[in-house]
């Protein structure tokens, strides 16, 4: 199906190849863009596009803008922004808001059918609006939590899982998510990350505030029991399994302590190296697309590390869900702790594997 986008078109849906296209075609390379003389006009529509994917969902809202162009260039220079600090909680930003973006100018703005089936074409959505193949929806549904969710819990014909109108928005929402999250982070030239560093610096400082608005400051009395056993043991020197460092690291990493932080507190290890616990550290936070993500309640149970289980616990698949939820909340894990979980101390359960594991008491993967 070819249908001729209009450069409106193509700044509304700015991960379509038209989009791409349209920058090559007027001269605009990763070496040119900052020495243009509209340079510091795209950096700023690049930092400004990151600063609203920083917005709550509910502060944001979308119209066309007045110059189609410079909207897609925005977006090519905040993928390259977030790439060059090769941070995920600014790829997931990103990725995040132009999801809701764009499945905003499908909903509201959108009046031409063909530009609509010709996105979820590209999308490789096959959706019958009614139904989807299942093992599209394997996909798409494997990062939504709820029960609902849950193939066991839908209705299965032919091999379609049937759908509701709001479930097939939300599965076309993180169909482009999961598509702007595949193509990053780019790799970009340290020379340009350099040429960029104002705008990157600006950029690095946004998505720490954003932290803070979602995470908040660091609380230890909020985590959940079993990332607190791991800390705790960290502080006091106790050794650690080689899964339960990595656990710590990318959780901590992820709430928002940096790296210097996350050192100091594996240096209390009786063999602690700086040297190498730096480099294991900084590879587990800059691995890919900006770190490896925190382990699941599932993960931490295979690998023995799920630690004092309390009530709290019934509802969470995810560490930092955990710790999102007991924020909000004011609640702390130092009560209502499972007994059945809590006999083996926490000591003896971050040491298991220990005779296997040879590596130091560093942070590693």
């Amino acid at each position: 199906m070819k249908i001729r986008l209009e450069l409106q078109d193509r700044a509304r849906y700015p991960f379509l190849k038209e989009a791409h296209e349209i920058i090559a075609d007027r001269g605009i390379t990763l070496q040119t863009i900052t020495t243009q003389s509209l340079a510091e006009t795209y950096r700023d529509a690049a930092v400004s596009r990151i600063q609203n994917a920083a917005l709550v969902r509910d502060a944001r809202s979308w119209t066309d803008s007045s110059d189609p162009f410079l909207d897609i260039v925005s977006y090519a220079l905040a993928r390259v922004l977030v790439s060059c600090i090769r941070n995920k909680n600014g790829i997931g930003l990103l990725a995040r808001y132009e999801a809701d973006r764009a499945l905003y100018f499908l909903q509201v703005i959108e009046e031409r059918e063909d530009v609509k089936n010709y996105i979820y074409q590209e999308l490789g959505m096959p959706f019958s609006r009614t139904d989807i193949e299942y093992t599209r929806y394997i996909e798409l549904a494997s990062t939504l939590h709820d029960d609902r969710y849950r193939l066991v819990n839908r209705d299965l014909w032919n091999g379609r899982v049937a759908l509701l109108s709001d479930e097939q928005d939300l599965l076309l929402r993180e169909r482009i998510r999961m598509l702007v999250m595949d193509q990053l982070p780019l790799q970009i030239p340290e020379s340009v990350c350099t040429k960029l560093q104002p705008a990157v610096s600006e950029v690095e400082s946004i998505i720490s505030e954003r932290l803070t608005v979602e995470y908040g400051e660091v609380e230890a009395q909020r985590f959940p029991p079993c990332i607190t056993a791991l800390h705790e043991a960290a502080a006091e020197g106790k050794y650690l399994s080689h899964s339960g460092r990595f656990a710590l690291t990318t959780f901590l990493h992820t709430i928002g302590m940096d790296q210097t932080e996350i050192i100091s507190l594996f240096s209390r290890a009786g063999d602690f190296n700086l040297d190498m616990t730096t480099y294991q550290v900084d590879h587990i936070i800059s691995h890919g697309d900006g770190g490896y993500t925190t382990p699941s309640c599932a993960t931490m149970k295979t690998h023995g590390i799920c630690i004092g289980k309390n009530s709290h616990c019934e509802t969470i698949r995810h560490p930092l869900n955990y710790y999102r939820k007991q924020k909000k909340t004011g609640k702390t894990n130092r009560s209502q702790a499972d007994p059945r979980t809590t006999a083996g101390s926490a000591e003896n359960q971050t040491t298991r594997g220990a005779a296997k594991d040879d590596t130091s008491g560093s942070a590693d993967k």
